[in-house]
């Protein structure tokens, strides 16, 4: 019996020992499991998609109306012709003077044999069209019809944009030669007669306000109605007499000018001599100055007065208010008064920005009539090649139709494709051996004779243009991107954003320009064409070059690209919801506008790259 009580308090304490161990690895493991909880991160993220890139400079600068364009080839030789003289109006892409082109015209002529050749190749394996390659043909001649449908329309728009032009610019012509008309005759234009009829009726009706407010300060000071103040002139001014004195004394000074003023503005009718009517308001200006003086001296006495016997508060502040009012009146007749008199002498300097504005009309009109004949002239060309465009794709068909199908032809087609290349390479060569005007106007001169050697980017020929164009100052940083001929989208803070004009860059200062210790590059850019736009010289406009452009690259935000050990990578999302990522090594390529960056190799489309991570 003691050994079975001796093993039972043995098994409760063995159980509860064990129960304490339990919660106590409970307890542990709790701040354990607690302890190793892993923390996601914070981060934001951006998909890698395709899409096309374009590189562009910002910039603002004004309207300009005329310019110089400085011109030259972009290599160097001999120069074999001169087609455009000094003097000679000029067309945009017209051939001014040609380099030796012999030897690039013999690299011409063989790549495009190569490329015959290859093409030949080509064709000798093509065993005839699929039906997709049929279908695609009738679908480009299904669009050349629609695109001529297209310009038909933009043709007849052209038409009713231009007259709608050359009638408002008319009608601008007939306002101006009206306003002209009454402008003649200088001194006796009707609007010179005009304006001293309005001058008259001011001076008499300030006439009129002068006798008023003498009336009432006489009733206060009582010079000539003696009796007016009877009940008060004892304490007027009482604590400053000096101010009595004065605005006695200047009220004789202003009822002397205004009976001056008086007797020649009676004499005056609307068509007084102007002669007269200068002396009268003279005259009267004098009278209206004497008058706001004498009205501050009243003005002084009754503030220098108190309400003393039969003098009250309430009759005090009665004078004093009817003083303030008749000073007002005549504040209000001198305003009037140097209104009339500015209008006689704008009236008679009318005739010379009359002149300057009839000449303008006339100058804008011949401008839209230019103008709306050339919106119409190149309509009628783009429809023209659209309509050519239709043909050649009828052609196409016919030559697609008739082809056998294409067996493997991949190495040829790379070939074709190769020598394509090069004969695009070679016409460009001999493009650079012809000096082509940039744009429209007139050749100011040509420094160089046929036969002399002239060396890349010399300027030779000037072009005299008067087209609108833009000059900016780009900075350093970005002038490597900006290149001539590069095409560009200008807005005007005048129009909106919604209102859109091409461009193109014409000409590049090579001189620096130093602007609060930054170096800038003079550009211009030139504007392609301004439509109906009232663009006027010294307007606002926001200039954007496109400098690059590749299509269907692969592109991520260029603040997911991070420098590490002199290389670029990118921190590439696994797992989202963990916040886990892994580092990738890439190659990039063109840096674009809205912070984009071309990824040549390293990413897949659809991937998932970190931009920020928060702490």
């Amino acid at each position: 019996m003691p050994y079975n009580l001796s093993y039972m308090a043995f098994s409760f304490l063995k159980k509860k020992w064990v129960l304490l161990g339990i919660g106590a690895c409970i307890i542990v493991g709790g701040f354990t499991i607690r302890s190793f909880r892993v923390v996601v991160p914070v981060f934001s993220s951006a998909t890698v998609e395709r899409r096309d890139l374009t590189q562009s400079v910002d910039e603002t600068g004004q309207v300009e109306a005329t310019t110089d364009i400085g011109q030259g080839w972009e290599v160097s030789g001999r120069v074999v012709s001169q087609e455009k003289m000094p003097g000679d109006v000029l067309k945009k892409g017209d051939v001014v003077a040609r380099l030796e082109s012999g030897q690039v015209r013999s690299r011409l002529q063989e790549a495009i044999s190569a490329y015959n050749s290859s093409k030949a190749l080509l064709d000798l394996k093509l065993v005839g069209p699929s039906e997709e390659s049929k279908a695609q043909s009738l679908a480009t001649i299904k669009q050349a019809e629609a695109s001529v449908v297209q310009y038909e329309a933009n043709l007849a728009k052209a038409h009713i944009t231009a007259k709608s032009t050359v009638d408002v610019a008319n009608k601008a012509l007939e306002t101006a030669t009206n306003n002209l008309q009454l402008a003649s005759g200088g001194e006796e234009s009707q609007i010179v007669r005009d304006a001293y009829a309005d001058l008259v009726d001011v001076l008499k009706s300030s006439v009129t306000t002068l006798s008023s407010a003498l009336t009432e300060s006489d009733n206060i000071l009582g010079v000539d109605n003696t009796q007016a103040n009877d009940s008060f002139e004892s304490v007027l001014s009482l604590s400053d007499m000096t101010f009595l004195n004065s605005a006695k004394q200047s009220y004789v000074n202003a009822k002397r000018s205004k009976e001056e003023a008086e007797q020649l503005a009676i004499m005056l009718h609307s068509d007084s001599a102007h002669t007269q009517v200068d002396i009268t308001k003279q005259v009267l200006s004098g009278a209206i100055s004497d008058m706001q003086i004498h009205l501050l001296n009243v003005q002084h006495v009754l503030g220098a007065t108190s309400p003393i016997g039969n003098l009250t508060q309430a009759s005090l502040d009665t004078l004093k208010s009817t003083i303030n009012t008749t000073q007002k009146n005549v504040n209000t007749a001198s305003a009037s008064f140097t209104t009339a008199a500015q209008g006689v002498i704008t009236a008679k300097n009318s005739l010379h920005t009359y002149s300057i504005a009839y000449d303008k009309a006339v100058l804008d009109l011949d401008n839209a009539k230019k103008q709306a004949d050339a919106d119409v002239a190149i309509a009628e060309a783009q429809l023209l090649a659209q309509k050519a465009s239709l043909a050649s794709a009828h052609a196409s068909y016919d030559l697609l139709v008739t082809t056998p199908r294409e067996v493997d032809v991949a190495s040829l087609r790379a070939d074709v494709s190769r020598q394509s290349a090069s004969v695009q390479s070679a016409q460009e060569d001999v493009r650079k051996t012809e000096l082509r005007t940039l744009a429209d106007g007139v050749l100011g001169k040509f420094d160089t004779k046929i036969g002399e050697y002239v060396t890349a980017g010399t300027v030779v020929a000037t072009i005299v243009s008067h087209q609108f164009h833009v000059k900016v100052d780009i900075s350093e940083s970005d002038i490597a991107k900006v290149k001539m001929n590069d095409s560009a989208i200008i807005t005007f803070d005048a129009f909106g954003d919604d209102v859109i004009v091409s461009g193109q860059v014409v000409a590049i200062d090579p001189s620096q320009t130093e602007i609060s210790g930054v170096v800038y590059y003079k550009t211009t850019v030139l504007l392609d064409d301004i439509a109906d736009l009232a663009v006027r010289s010294g307007m606002t406009a926001n200039v954007k070059i496109l400098t690059d452009k590749i299509e269907q690259v692969l592109v991520a935000p260029r603040r997911a690209v991070l420098k590490k050990d002199g290389k670029d990578i990118v921190r590439v999302v696994t797992n989202k919801d963990k916040g886990i990522f892994e580092e990738r090594e890439v190659v990039t390529g063109l840096s674009g506008d809205e912070g984009l960056i071309e990824i040549v190799s390293g990413l897949e489309e659809g991937q998932e790259v970190v931009t920020f991570v928060e702490g």
